[in-house]
């Protein structure tokens, strides 16, 4: 695997033709909206490029341009195949393919089989990335790809408020509204609207909550049969993964559930606490502040371990 630059990934894409990018599992805004956008860009470019996700298009974010982009199924051969802000193959769940030939990913850590890699982890979103590829490529922004471009970095950065967002994220966020897309409806698709199944899920969050350490952890467990009782689909959980930590006093907290895979863990911070580090004892990964790993085993034995862990953090 080689380290790349925005200019070499730039040079590969402009080579390559045929291109599949993949999303990871359990889509968000910025995997779903970097992946369009790079599919777009190559197509200004006459090249054919599509998108594979493996749990389809969740329906919060079917504002995303993609008609005519996705694919159903995984082509066996016959294509160049891109991963998008996968940061690794626990993250593409039921996909066949685990194998690029080239990644673009913003995680601290990564760990993706693929022959070429472009990962910037000071970037709070993956569509910063594909920007700067567009631009490398002169392509300009035109008003789907800003759309989709505008909903990845909005996602990663929680509306511009997360500490990774940088002056250069508003700079292009800017540049995304010249084009004339409307951003507070992009907003109020990512961040105000909620399914009722997503309603149901919360309301159990809340109901799960374990404070730990004198409400300085926080851990919510949501069982497969409440997630029956809520009728969620892997593509509703966004919604609560940061509830436990917006919890006054809360340094770092866990969401678990259980996934067709194994029992997913996600983690979120607040203070000094490196979720991603934590992450990666468990053979995951993530970012500094949000991270997550797949465990083995059953449910209580994931939830005891994630005791534990948060148990044994210093502070």
């Amino acid at each position: 695997m080689e380290l790349i630059s925005v200019k070499q990934a730039a040079a590969f894409l402009n080579e390559c033709d045929g291109c599949l990018i993949y999303t990871h599992a359990s889509p968000d805004g910025d995997t779903i909206g970097s992946s369009v956008a790079l599919a777009l860009g190559l197509r200004k470019l006459g090249k054919d490029a599509s998108v594979f996700s493996v749990d389809g298009i969740p329906e919060k974010l079917s504002f995303i341009p993609n008609e005519g982009l996705f694919v159903a199924s995984e082509p066996e051969n016959g294509v160049t195949r891109i991963s998008v802000d996968v940061a690794g193959p626990m993250m593409l769940g039921r996909a066949q393919n685990k194998l690029f030939s080239l990644s673009i990913d913003h995680h601290k850590v990564n760990t993706i089989d693929c022959e070429r890699l472009l990962v910037m982890s000071d970037r709070i979103a993956c569509g910063e990335i594909i920007y700067l590829v567009l631009q490398e490529l002169g392509v300009e922004l035109d008003y789907d790809i800003a759309t989709a471009l505008y909903a990845a970095i909005s996602s990663d950065s929680g509306g511009f408020r997360y500490e990774a967002t940088k002056p250069e994220t508003h700079v292009i966020a800017a540049k995304c509204l010249e084009t004339g897309i409307d951003f507070a409806e992009i907003n109020r698709r990512l961040f105000e609207s909620k399914t009722l199944s997503q309603v149901a899920l919360i309301k159990t969050a809340y109901k799960n909550l374990e404070l730990l350490r004198g409400g300085k952890f926080a851990i919510v467990a949501i069982t497969p049969e409440e997630v029956i009782e809520c009728g969620a689909s892997e593509t509703d959980f966004d919604c609560i993964n940061s509830i436990p930590r917006e919890i006054a006093g809360v340094l770092a907290s866990a969401v678990i559930r259980k996934k067709p895979d194994g029992i997913k863990v996600s983690l979120r911070s607040n203070a000094d606490i490196d979720v991603a580090e934590l992450a990666r004892t468990q053979n995951g990964g993530g970012h500094y502040h949000a991270a997550g790993f797949t465990l083995d085993g059953s449910f209580d034995e994931a939830l005891t371990l994630v005791r534990r862990l948060f148990t044994e953090i210093e502070i």
